[in-house]
Formats: C-alpha cells, structure tokens, sequence
C-alpha cells in the first residue's frame, strides 16, 4: 500500500496537462463529454453538438488497444458556443445513454487532477450552481487566462530577447567585415604606396641615365668642335705654307 501511495505520489507530482501532446488547441473553448456509449463515433458527437456552435474539432479518447474509452473533447469555434454547450449539453442522450459534459479541467483549473490520479469531476448533474460558486468558478477561469497571457507574454519577451541577440551578433560579424575590408584596403594603400616609391626611384634612375647621355652628348659635340677647328688650323697651315713656296 505505501509503495503503491508513493509511486501515485509521484504520478502526481510529474502530472502537467499543459506538456500533453494530445491536449491541443484552446481550452477556454473545449469542452469535455464523458459516459458517451462506446457505439457512438465521432462524427456523431459532432453532430449531435453542433447545435450549439461551429465545432473546430472533436478527439475521441482511446484505449491503447484502440477501443473508446467513454469520453471525449471537443473544440469549439467561439467561447460562448463552449458556454452553451456547457449549460444545455449535459445529460443529451446520445445512442441510448445520458452524457455529462463539463469544462476542459485539465488546462484551465491550477491542481485539478483526474479521477485516475484521485481527483475528477464531483458530483455529476446539477443545477444552476450558486453565485458563489460561479464567481470562483469565473475566477478560477479568468485567472487561468491571466496566466496563460503572462506565459505568452514572458515567450514573447524571450523571443525578442533571442531575435535581440541574433542582431547583436549579426551586428559584430558586420563590424568583423568591416574591418576586414578596412584592413586591405589599408594593406592595398600600402601597396599602392611602395608602388609609387619606386616608380619614382625608377624614375630617378632614368633621369641620371637621361644625364649622363646628355653629358655624352656634350662630350661628343665637343670633341667634334675641336676636330673641326683642328682640321681648319690643319688648312690655314697648309695654305700658309703653299704660299710661301
């Protein structure tokens, strides 16, 4: 018995409808039909609630060996055909049987537990509950959004933070690029810069080859001058001494 206490203990302990794979959509809009004949399927169900609204979808609940179970959930399109259905389907005879139809629990009530893990329902068909009553029930409700929407909002903010960061690395890669680029184009300026340094040396180098061909040239010049006046004094000698003969 107490190893049995124990194992449910903690059965209980890890129970978290929210994590559910199965539980889907919203549950402020689902409604729960239980003591439903294992005859009836679910396209039936839909259509004996339709009556009170648009049905978005309707889960029939399965054993593992594939055989109803006696209950299922159905979601609603709107909030107040939840609220009809809620006042005026409980007790519906649906192939031979009454069913009971409740509130998703589950989702919508902090602690609720199911009647496997000792909690459930209560009592099954009732009256109009007393105002009491109702104002905790809407509370209970009301609080449940209030921490749905805290929930949705905390994601958001998560979710900004996140996209926060994103751009933030986004930001220090364009800076790395950035300084990528800015660190060639100074390694082309470097570049470009000793290109000019010597393409003005070699500029210098052909200024002193230009110099020097101008120095021969003059050298050249000269020294033809010279031949030339040499060869005059060479004649003038010669025609001196022809006359003196």
């Amino acid at each position: 018995v107490e190893a049995h206490k124990s194992a449910q203990k903690k059965i209980i302990e890890a129970y978290d409808p929210h994590k559910d794979p199965n539980a889907s959509g919203d549950p402020f809009k689902t409604l729960f039909v239980g003591r439903i004949s294992y005859d009836t399927t679910e396209k039936k169900l839909k259509r004996e609630f339709e009556v009170f609204g648009s049905i978005k979808k309707v889960r029939m609940v399965y054993d593992q060996k594939g055989k109803p179970r006696g209950y299922a959930f159905i979601e609603f399109e709107h909030e107040r055909d939840l609220k009809n259905a809620y006042k005026q389907g409980d007790g519906k005879k649906i192939d031979g049987r009454r069913v009971m139809v409740d509130v998703e629990r589950g989702r919508t009530v902090e602690g609720w537990l199911p009647r496997r893990l000792g909690g459930g329902r209560g009592p099954g068909r009732q009256g109009k509950p007393a105002k009491k009553k109702q104002r905790r029930l809407a509370e209970t409700v009301e609080k449940a959004k209030e921490k749905e929407k805290e929930e949705k909002a905390e994601k958001k903010k998560d979710k900004e933070k996140e996209k926060e960061k994103e751009k933030e690395k986004d930001k220090g890669k364009e800076r790395d690029k950035d300084e990528d680029r800015k660190e060639r184009g100074r390694e082309k300026e470097k570049d470009k810069e000793k290109e000019r340094s010597r393409e003005k040396d070699r500029e210098k180098d052909r200024e002193k080859d230009r110099e020097k061909d101008r120095e021969k040239d003059k050298e050249r010049d000269k020294e033809k001058k010279d031949k030339d006046k040499e060869r005059k004094r060479e004649r003038s000698r010669s025609r001196d001494r022809d006359r003196r003969k």
